[in-house]
């Protein structure tokens, strides 16, 4: 789960989430108050898993699966990268440069 990177406090879930929905816009800490943002390696995790996810598509539409399942599977799969999302990913108190 997130834990702030200057308090160390542990956000609930549901304060977590908000943070799934705009990666690139730092919340505060409901804590501290210090604005929270998501770490450069979060944020290549992320783009890895957009880049596995696009080969998936990619693949499965190559093998010619009907375009409701690949929509399908697109759904699942953005689906579940938003929910589990304060479990992978990190916070810094900055925001880091992406290289």
């Amino acid at each position: 789960m997130f834990s702030c990177a200057s308090c160390g406090y542990k956000f609930k879930y549901k304060e977590a989430m908000p943070f799934s929905w705009n990666a690139r816009v730092g919340r505060d800490c409901p804590n501290c108050g210090n604005r929270q943002y998501y770490s450069a390696a979060s944020r290549k995790k992320s783009m890895y898993f957009t880049l596995v996810g696009m080969i998936i598509i990619i693949f499965s539409n190559s093998i010619n699966l009907p375009l409701p399942y690949v929509f399908l599977i697109a759904g699942v799969m953005v689906s579940a990268l938003l929910l589990l999302t304060p479990f992978i990913f990190e916070l810094s108190d900055e925001e880091e440069p992406m290289w």
